[in-house]
């Protein structure tokens, strides 16, 4: 059997009416919204944040409502008086704005953000489940349209990046993935060529948000290339329009959100000339190349290798530290304290002995997926093998960096969710003939099946190692009392003030207070996390020198999970937090938190003479 054998099965059927299509998408959010109406009616009543990513974002946006410059990304309650530039961008910002100024005309301020933070990753929902839809349009035809919007709801990644509330990045970037793939398979035919125009400009939004997508992106922009290898004049209008359009958006998103000032500066984390330097001269080469389509194979393949080398040159003469791993500028001292026990940048491995339901969760449907892909490069023909061979190789390559680093599974989830799509439309084709009403709910089953719901279900209940359990190594604990809003609302019942503590409450305190803080979870505050670090492991004696060398005001102590508190004592365990968390408070300290409290405030008093 072989199915989409078309270079075009978006015209393999009739198209569902599109009302169908818009009233399946809405059901789709709306039962999404069912799922997590727990985590909706929190943020509504309460406001709370649920990440510190969220909190941060939400602290960039007020200061910019306020008056902080558009190009000014400093936070300047994060180690002041210096204040720290953080490598996000404004872009996120700017349908956050949008909703706050909306939701302000009648709503009060508080309320006002509440629903923000509730419509913003709504919105973006619908718009990646809309996503699945033309996903399956191009790799499986019209008529696979609802099956791609319910392989995206049951890929599970609403629960992780899209809940109520998450009006961090990722969401978006992992929307724009979706339709930077899909855009550019669409491309495939010649006759479509058109949309890697789109293609372009959704790897040039989504490196202006941030680069964690940038993995994926060097693999899909290498598809024209190969496409030009391969087909030579064929891919003309491939390269032109995915050059011209990654290069015009990136032009305009980088005088978007970088200022002047900061045009020469390079930065390996954020969008910057480091990375507008290779990308730009890649795309010119593509337009280049355009011209060389009668050339012999070898010719083109010397010509592809040139290019290549050409966009990488300037990166490696002139910014090689962009080539080495994301946060090996991170002090080792605070990456054994505090990176190697943030979850997301876990290895699969690790996690799963932590969290072995979650690890299969994560893998076994992403590998179902690419097994599924694979299925349609074997049995698809034309350039409907080409686009399955695609995402295939993404997958493959993402399933690789995602097992030293979950957080990729994330981004994953939806292109897995498009390889599924393979055999059940060879399902649906077989059935067929015996009913639509047959076919549809066959193709359906086998979708769920295949899907993270369907390990769910199928999958028994998984628990860490007992060894594993009693280690506080390894150990979580949930719920978080440390990333819980409601342990850091009374600090606005005192005075403003610097405040020295462990690393991920940074966010919630400058969320919910008017205090500044020495550290957060942000790598390039290497500075102020490594002091508040420093304060907490050293003698009391010498914790109040390097505490009033840094004019902190408060000591707060609050243990994410127990391995930041092992973490901690293992490296100092005299130190001061170590001493106060067994009940010895210095002299210079006096407790001003509310009694139980999770998140422990002490006041430093003023030097005794």
């Amino acid at each position: 059997m072989s199915f989409s054998v078309s270079s075009t099965p978006a015209r393999a059927a009739a198209p569902p009416d599109n009302l169908v299509f818009a009233l399946f998408v809405l059901g789709a959010l709306v039962l999404s919204l069912v799922f997590q109406q727990g985590r909706l009616l929190d943020v509504w009543s309460g406001g709370g944040f649920y990440d510190t990513d969220d909190a941060m974002r939400m602290v960039q946006v007020r200061d910019l409502l306020a008056g902080q410059g558009w190009y000014d990304l400093t936070q300047y309650r994060l180690n002041p008086p210096q204040g720290s530039i953080l490598h996000w961008s404004r872009i996120v910002d700017i349908p956050l704005v949008i909703l706050l100024k909306f939701f302000g005309l009648f709503l009060t301020p508080d309320l006002a953000e509440r629903a923000a933070r509730i419509v913003f990753p709504t919105l973006v929902l619908a718009v990646l489940l809309a996503g699945g839809g033309f996903a399956a349009r191009v790799f499986a035809g019209s008529a696979m349209r609802l099956f791609g919007v319910f392989a995206v709801f049951c890929c599970g990644v609403m629960f992780w990046q899209f809940p109520p509330g998450r009006v961090d990045h990722h969401s978006v970037q992992i929307t724009l993935l979706l339709f930077a793939v899909a855009t550019l398979a669409r491309a495939f035919d010649p006759a479509q060529a058109r949309w890697a125009a789109l293609s372009g400009a959704c790897v040039a939004v989504s490196l202006g948000i941030g680069l964690e997508n940038l993995p994926f992106f060097t693999a899909l922009a290498a598809a024209p290339g190969l496409a030009f290898l391969l087909r030579g004049a064929e891919a003309r209008g491939l390269l032109r329009r995915f050059g011209g359009g990654l290069a015009l958006a990136l032009i305009a998103v980088f005088l978007l959100t970088v200022g002047a000032q900061r045009w020469r500066v390079p930065a390996c984390d954020a969008l910057s000339i480091s990375w507008m330097t290779p990308a730009l001269i890649g795309a010119a080469a593509y337009f280049l190349l355009s011209f060389a389509g009668n050339f012999s194979r070898a010719g083109r393949a010397v010509l592809l290798v040139l290019a290549g080398a050409a966009a990488l040159a300037p990166v490696v003469a002139l910014w090689p530290d962009c080539l080495r791993p994301p946060y090996a500028d991170v002090d080792p001292v605070l990456k054994t304290f505090w990176m190697d026990h943030i979850g997301e940048n876990q290895t699969l491995a690790q996690n799963y002995v932590i969290a072995p339901g979650a690890a299969v969760l994560m893998a076994v449907p992403t590998l179902i997926g690419l097994a599924c892909a694979l299925f349609g490069v074997v049995v698809g023909r034309g350039v409907a093998r080409a686009r399955w061979l695609v995402l295939a190789v993404l997958l493959a390559l993402g399933f690789v960096a995602a097992c030293a680093c979950l957080r990729i599974f994330s981004s994953l989830a939806p292109l897995a969710a498009v390889g599924l799509l393979a055999p059940v439309d060879a399902v649906r084709r077989a059935l067929a003939p015996r009913g639509k009403l047959l076919a549809g709910v066959a193709a359906s089953v086998a979708l769920l099946a295949g899907s993270s719901f369907g390990v769910a279900l199928a999958m028994p209940e998984l628990e860490p190692a007992p060894e594993a359990k009693a280690s506080p190594d390894l150990a979580w604990r949930r719920p978080d009392p440390c990333i819980d809003s409601a342990s850091y609302r009374y600090l606005d019942d005192h005075k403003p003030g610097l405040v020295a503590g462990p690393i991920s409450p940074g966010s919630y305190i400058l969320a919910h207070s008017a205090m500044r803080a020495l550290a957060a979870p942000y790598h390039r505050n290497n500075a102020g996390n490594l002091a508040a670090l420093n304060i907490l492991r050293a003698a009391p004696p010498q914790a109040e020198i390097l505490a009033r060398k840094a004019g902190v005001d408060y000591v707060l102590l609050c243990w994410a999970t127990p391995a930041d508190a092992a973490a901690l004592r293992a490296l100092s365990p005299d130190g001061l937090a170590a001493r106060v968390e067994d009940g010895e408070i210095p002299g210079w300290l006096r407790e001003v938190s509310p009694e139980g409290a999770p998140a422990r405030l002490y006041q430093v008093l003023p030097p005794s003479d």
